[in-house]
């Protein structure tokens, strides 16, 4: 299926400038079921094949989804500082904007996200009842007593350049908190009704397998768990697990 890419700059509900993109099947039925895709920490290092999530993108918009991918502030060719409540808003100024568009059907509207945009997208759409269905992938759940790892590991990710405006006083006394508000397994039970797919990779070496099982035995029906075998942390690379997300949102939206 032929398709049209657009770059996009568009502001968050607090005027911070986003940069995306927006993939477009040239079918002449529409509105057409939409898909948003929410990045993680970025990795300081890319594979050499690897094309970034608008790989991903061209794979579904051939199927007939509009596919939408964005940097997240303080990464990418987006402005602002990071921080995950700021994620938060990004995303939902995404959703927003999907949804002014005729050519997107507001009734087949999902969001997949990936390792730490997982954890912002099960909390936006846990509130935010115009998505339509919640792909996880890779995501960390943490407690009060395990959330200082994944800190860890944001901390380590600003100091190699992925993320911007990482300062010491917003690590200390800014990200427990934000973590801690937005805590997986405290908002994947209110997806529900809308179904929720929880996937994730046999071999992470980032977040591991009994992630997964925590966050699936809290939430809610409709809900489907896969472990993609021999698959490790970056979910997108692997085609198994990109068939079965593919697959998944086929189903739920009947394409």
């Amino acid at each position: 299926m032929k398709f049209k890419v657009k770059k996009l700059f568009f502001e968050s509900v607090d005027g911070v400038r986003l940069a995306g993109k927006i993939y477009i099947p040239k079918v002449k039925v529409k509105p057409l079921p939409t898909v948003c895709f929410c990045h993680g920490i970025p990795s300081p290092v890319r594979l050499k094949k690897d094309k970034g999530y608008a790989g991903l993108a061209e794979k579904f918009v051939k199927y007939g989804f509009i596919v939408l991918i964005f940097n997240f502030r303080g990464t990418g060719f987006s402005n602002g500082n990071f921080t995950f409540l700021g994620w938060v808003k990004d995303l939902k100024s995404v959703i927003n904007f999907l949804c002014s568009r005729e050519d997107v059907d507001k009734e087949r509207l999902a969001v997949v996200g990936f390792s730490g945009g997982a954890i912002v997208s099960n909390y936006v759409v846990a509130v935010d009842k115009r998505v339509k269905a919640l792909v996880l992938g890779a995501c960390p759940t943490y407690t009060r007593k395990t959330v200082g790892n994944l800190v860890k590991v944001i901390v380590e990710s600003g100091k190699l350049g992925s993320l911007r405006g990482l300062s010491k006083q917003y690590t200390e006394k800014m990200l427990h908190k934000e973590l801690l508000r937005i805590t997986p397994t405290k908002w994947v039970g209110k997806v529900s009704p809308r179904p929720i797919l929880i996937i994730h990779g046999e071999k992470d070496e980032v977040v591991g397998l009994e992630h997964a099982y925590k966050l699936y035995l809290k939430a809610k029906k409709p809900k489907k768990l896969e472990i993609i075998p021999e698959a490790s942390h970056r979910l997108r690379l692997n085609d198994k697990a990109v068939k079965k997300i593919l697959g998944w949102l086929k189903q739920v939206f009947q394409v």
